[in-house]
């Protein structure tokens, strides 16, 4: 009667943990993995961040250039990190302008933090 006794004790303390239950379903398995990513999901897409980093950064450049005439080149942007909070983006714009007959380059970079309120210059 002592060993059906611990048997049957085993056996809740097993079914109690979960031991043995069946096996995990392939919905279950897929949204532990999409919840364990080490990845955070920042509350912005990469192409709205690099949208609204671009905008912003050639506003600044063109509130800076002290010349009449002058060329903007395309900007290069690229996603550096992602965080829980925001996107971090890098954006590189030339522009030209001649003075004295020549003709002279400029390239401005910038760092930007970019969410849905925000869009800061980081260093």
């Amino acid at each position: 009667m002592k060993s059906a006794t611990r048997v049957l004790v085993l056996l809740a303390v097993l079914l109690s943990a979960g031991c043995l239950s069946t096996a995990p379903t392939a919905e279950q398995t897929q949204t532990a993995t999409a919840t364990a990513s080490s990845t955070p999901t920042p509350p912005i897409s990469d192409d709205e961040a690099i949208e609204r980093a671009t905008t912003y950064h050639e506003a600044q450049m063109l509130d800076s250039i002290e010349y009449d005439e002058y060329d903007v080149g395309r900007p290069t942007t690229r996603v550096t990190n992602r965080a829980e909070r925001g996107v971090y983006v890098e954006v590189e714009q030339g522009y030209s302008h001649t003075s004295g007959g020549v003709r002279v380059n400029h390239l401005t970079e910038a760092k930007y933090f970019v969410n849905e309120t925000t869009i800061r210059q980081v260093y």
